[in-house]
């Protein structure tokens, strides 16, 4: 039997709408009830919504509305009928709103809206971003940062001699709230007052934002800086030398490029291995040899310590990178050499599922 067109285009109408009116109810949760940057990153989903669908889509949809006739107007469910307190409010808009954007990625493939389709993925996983920030408290995720429930997909190592733009903390408080949960700052050229300035600035970024922050290098920048954890080279101090300075506590990684560098991490106390470069990167003056994806999953089969592949890796490869079964993807060019940091997060995000 062929498709009844105008029943998909009605309910392409009616999720849009329930997508619009969840994203609201989310927004004034983060605007009015907690003050909350977060309500941002709504506003720039609200504005994708406005060109979610194309004007002659939109008015095939607008023509197939039948909210009289709707059988769902007439139902009213207990669960509908009771929210505890503004937290189950919130809870209920980002369902809402996530399920709205999966039902228009399945029915725009029917009248081959493939573009609407991918828009509507990338809106959900986004989505479901902004959901674990919201209802992860930022106590709970200091506290299991060092507890050792530690959170690695999608790292940014802060390199300001790959940014090109005019303003990197308002650029990377949009990679943060696009999807970067793990900010790292690696200053190999900048003088130790410029260093701990920038280390202090993004130390306060990421705190605002609940996320942890990397000083890369210096274990006496990290210390002064109440940074959340600490970066070392092969080149840099051993791991024992440097909890002199920053203490038991601190977490600290080991940038690795073989399996034995990586065995010899793991046997000195790391916290977790950076391992690569997986592909070829000029993020280096004098670039380690690639190591490439089977070395990356061997090391990962091997090692029990979290592994962060770096090095190369951008929205084309970052699927086969994910394969690995690595615990996160370090990434420096494919966001901080983009003109947008926003849709270079989200691209990222998107192509690594």
């Amino acid at each position: 039997m062929p498709e009844n067109k105008s029943s998909v285009f009605r309910v392409l109408d009616a999720n849009l709408n329930r997508l619009r009116e969840g994203l609201r109810v989310v927004e004034e949760y983060c605007r009015l009830v907690q003050n909350d940057k977060s309500f941002i990153q709504l506003k720039e989903i609200r504005h994708l919504l406005q060109r979610l669908y194309p004007p002659k889509l939109e008015n095939l949809c607008l023509q197939a509305r039948q909210a009289d006739a709707d059988v769902g107007n007439q139902t009213f469910n207990s669960s509908e009928a009771n929210r505890d307190d503004s937290l189950a409010v919130l809870r209920a808009g980002l369902k809402r709103s996530q399920e709205a954007s999966r039902v228009i990625e399945e029915y725009a493939k029917i009248i081959n809206e493939d573009a609407v389709s991918r828009k509507a993925k990338s809106l959900r996983f986004s989505l479901y971003t902004l959901e674990k920030k919201l209802l992860v408290s930022r106590s709970d995720k200091v506290s299991s940062w060092f507890d050792g429930d530690r959170d690695y997909a999608l790292y940014l190592v802060v390199d300001e001699a790959f940014y090109h733009g005019h303003g990197l903390l308002t650029d990377l408080e949009m990679a943060l709230i696009a999807g970067v949960n793990l900010l790292q700052l690696r200053q190999k050229r900048a003088g130790d007052q410029h260093f701990l300035l920038r280390t202090r600035q993004l130390k306060i970024l990421c705190a605002e934002y609940r996320l942890p922050f990397i000083v890369n290098d210096r274990p006496d920048i990290a210390f002064l800086s109440a940074a959340d954890g600490l970066h070392l080279g092969q080149d840099d101090l051993d791991i024992a030398a440097a909890r002199k300075i920053v203490g038991e506590e601190m977490p600290i990684g080991r940038s690795t490029h073989s399996l034995e560098q990586a065995l010899a991490a793991e046997a000195e106390g790391a916290d977790y291995i950076g391992f690569g470069p997986v592909f070829k990167t000029p993020s280096k003056e004098n670039p380690d040899p690639v190591v490439g994806i089977e070395k990356l999953r061997e090391v990962v089969s091997r090692i029990s310590l979290p592994v962060v592949a770096i090095g190369g890796i951008n929205h084309e490869n970052i699927a086969l990178v994910r394969d690995t079964g690595t615990a996160g993807i370090a990434v420096i060019r494919a966001i901080l050499a983009s003109d947008d940091f926003t849709r270079a997060t989200h691209d990222l995000l998107t192509y690594s599922r």
